[in-house]
């Protein structure tokens, strides 16, 4: 049995280490995250830790692209920005807990797939993107009209009296 002494040693150490793993995780995060590039280098995307779009850079060579073009690169590097950061983000949890850690298997039980995987499940044609034209082809359907409010009995109020006066 251990002393109390051994104990709070113990658990003092316990605290230490967490601390410890806790700096390094926030270390690594706060360095994570993703950018990719278009092979023409017109376009550039980058993602924060968590994939959320940071930045957009077009050049102007992007712009002479059709519409469809740029949207379906857009996508594409954006995918590609967003596997570079989940991964760097993985490897900052395998680096503090290990590989076979349950937090390690649970963020990359979410990884996006590989480039290889996707183009497997897509095969030759791109992900589908659509634009608002696309969606615009009927007219919404009218709002209901909003309920008539009753209107104020006038018999309710006996004085000339206006609320609003000073006395």
């Amino acid at each position: 049995m251990k002393t109390p002494e051994e104990w709070m040693r113990d658990f003092e150490a316990k605290i230490a280490d967490a601390q410890a793993k806790a700096a390094a995780v926030q270390e690594g995060l706060a360095t994570a995250g993703g950018s990719a590039s278009s092979d023409d280098g017109s376009v550039t995307v980058t993602v924060a830790p968590n994939g959320a779009l940071t930045d957009v850079r077009l050049t102007e060579a992007a712009m002479r692209k059709s519409h469809t073009q740029l949207s379906a690169e857009l996508v594409e590097i954006a995918r590609k920005a967003q596997r570079g950061a989940a991964v760097q983000v993985a490897g900052v949890f395998e680096a503090v807990n290990g590989a076979g850690s349950e937090t390690y298997r649970v963020i990359t039980e979410y990884l996006p797939p590989p480039e290889e995987e996707q183009a497997a499940a897509f095969g030759d044609r791109p992900p589908r993107i659509a634009f608002n034209e696309e969606y615009e082809t009927a007219a919404p359907p009218p709002r209901p009209r909003p309920a008539a409010r009753p209107r104020p009995d006038e018999d309710d109020d006996f004085s000339d009296d206006s609320i609003f006066k000073n006395r």
